[in-house]
């Protein structure tokens, strides 16, 4: 008889000799879990051994897990004589639980103590189960208007809202982003409309692809719709674009799609964890892209489980993220994972995640590409050959002096750049180099 794999949920031991480490096992299900089943009589492999039961063995159990185990438990225990075998079933929903004063958690098919940081986590988390309806500082008198209406107005666009005239205390009434009082927003509220500024966003732009020096740093303050604006507009100003030019339309690609970065940066911001001591982050690397989440996985749990589309979504801010719904910032729960993937694959964009402790880092790779402007489908110019140009249709006789001095950039710098203009028959020389001047070619 077998009984098949240990798992996370179930936990096989051999006698009652045991019952010590069965302690840990059962404490360390219940934290992750909230409930398993145990056997006793029973190999690793899930095969029946059996032992000898006595009179007293299921009490003895009962007593040792009643003692040792805090919260108190009452199991069910089960025994098969015939057999020889013991099953222990369990449940409990008052994590943390201890076993002989200390706190387990399950990975995989072993038990392993926690850290102080994951306990804290533990805890913070329980406690955070209704943080969101939960009073806030701010009062109606504190609501960003302008993002509230705005909300309002792409509600009802995609018909998530039934159409409604603006009226801010019906509406943060009908979210529920309301105390019970009428006058204080609940957490939920503060956090989406209060112009207090409750979030930090950090955003930086480093020289190399190690975190060490940076370019540009931008700290910022604010509700959760002016983040996903500002997180969007920094990442956009700060990669490079395409930019084809038909004519007179002038047509300009991302090097990463927007929308796969729109997708990525809302979710961070409806998934957060608000108690969490770390921030929501951008960094942008000359290789790579990585959004913080400061929302933690679970330890059995990655984005590639809602990417296969297995998963339904594990809602940490119910009411946030129903909120972010009805305006489509985001869609169904544990679609944005799999939209971002699949914009990203049809780009031939490499991402990936790496989970820390109390969070977790989306990653989207960069192409080591020169930003091109491509004119009526025939030549290519750099961005740096764009600009010498306009340079030399505003003044024919610019130097190379003259634009190391606005710019900034070498004069050797800018004579490659006309030179290479000139190879691609978009000027020529007139005159003498001292007193000649730039023509274009049409």
């Amino acid at each position: 008889m077998n009984f098949g794999k240990e798992n996370e949920l179930l936990e096989f031991k051999l006698t009652t000799k045991e019952l010590d480490d069965s302690l840990i096992d059962i404490s360390a299900i219940l934290n992750k879990h909230g409930g398993g089943v145990l056997y006793f009589g029973v190999k690793n492999d899930g095969d029946l051994i059996g032992f000898q039961i006595g009179n007293s063995t299921e009490r003895d159990i009962s007593r040792r897990i009643y003692e040792k185990i805090k919260p108190q438990i009452f199991p069910t225990i089960e025994s098969n004589t015939e057999l020889g075998y013991i099953k222990v079933t369990f449940s409990g929903k008052e994590k943390p639980y201890s076993a002989n004063g200390r706190y387990y958690i399950r990975v995989g098919d072993e038990s392993r103590e926690m850290t102080p940081f994951e306990l804290s986590q533990m805890i913070m988390n329980i406690n955070y189960k209704n943080w969101e309806k939960q009073i806030s500082d701010s009062t109606v008198n504190d609501i960003d208007e302008i993002h509230l209406r705005q909300f309002l107005e792409k509600a009802i666009s995609c018909k998530r809202l039934p159409e409604m005239a603006y009226d801010k205390l019906l509406l943060l009434d009908k979210l529920s982003l309301l105390y019970d009082d009428k006058i204080h927003l609940n957490n939920a509220g503060k956090y989406l409309f209060s112009n207090k500024g409750p979030i930090q966003l950090k955003m930086a732009v480093f020289a190399t692809n190690e975190k060490r020096t940076f370019i540009d740093i931008s700290p910022v303050n604010g509700n959760i719709f002016e983040l996903m604006f500002e997180s969007e507009k920094y990442i956009k100003k700060n990669i490079n674009w395409n930019v084809t030019i038909n004519g007179f339309e002038r047509i300009e690609t991302p090097e990463i799609p927007v929308d796969a970065l729109r997708e990525i940066i809302n979710n961070s911001f409806a998934h957060a964890n608000y108690l969490s001591m770390s921030k929501n982050e951008i960094d942008i690397f000359p290789n790579r892209i990585s959004i913080y989440n400061p929302g933690s996985f679970p330890d059995d749990i990655t984005p590639e489980d809602y990417v296969q589309g297995t998963l339904s979504s594990k809602i940490r801010n119910e009411l946030i993220c129903d909120v972010l719904y009805k305006c489509r910032a985001i869609e169904a729960w544990g679609t944005g994972f799999k939209n971002a993937y699949a914009l990203c694959n049809d780009a031939n964009i490499k991402c990936s995640y790496e989970k820390e402790l109390d969070g977790f880092w989306f990653i989207l790779y960069r192409k080591n590409v020169t930003t091109n402007i491509t004119i009526n489908g025939t030549i290519k110019l750099t961005e740096l050959e764009q600009l010498v140009l306009n340079e030399i249709e505003l003044d024919p006789y610019v130097t190379r002096e003259k634009m190391e001095k606005k710019y900034g950039r070498s004069s050797r710098t800018f004579q490659r750049v006309l030179d290479s203009l000139k190879e691609k028959k978009m000027i020529e020389r007139k005159g003498s180099n001292k007193t000649g001047y730039w023509e274009k070619i049409k």
